[in-house]
């Protein structure tokens, strides 16, 4: 998957979480005990299409795999660089 393509993703899984945080307000639980749990797809796809370094070792790794997707402090195109390329950070 290409860069820009993984950015856009993550902008999505961006606004789905901004979703869930306003559903949990209003409904009080969020999109994964209702009708929309599909929505987590979009995790699923950033997550496969992560370099090897966070699924490779499914509890260390994906620590970090969610840990880096939701730092919200780097851009959308920085988590990408991350996630795509093994820049595994400390």
């Amino acid at each position: 998957m290409e860069k820009k393509d993984m950015a856009l993703l993550i902008e999505v899984e961006d606004e789905l979480d901004n979703m869930d945080k306003a559903l949990e307000q209003l409904a009080e639980h969020g999109h994964a005990s209702g009708e929309f749990v599909k929505l987590d797809n979009v995790f699923d796809v950033i997550y496969r299409n992560s370099h090897t370094v966070y699924s490779g070792n499914p509890e260390e790794g994906q620590e970090l795999f969610f840990q880096i997707l939701m730092s919200r402090n780097l851009t959308p195109e920085q988590r990408a660089a991350i996630l795509i390329n093994r820049t595994v950070r400390k």
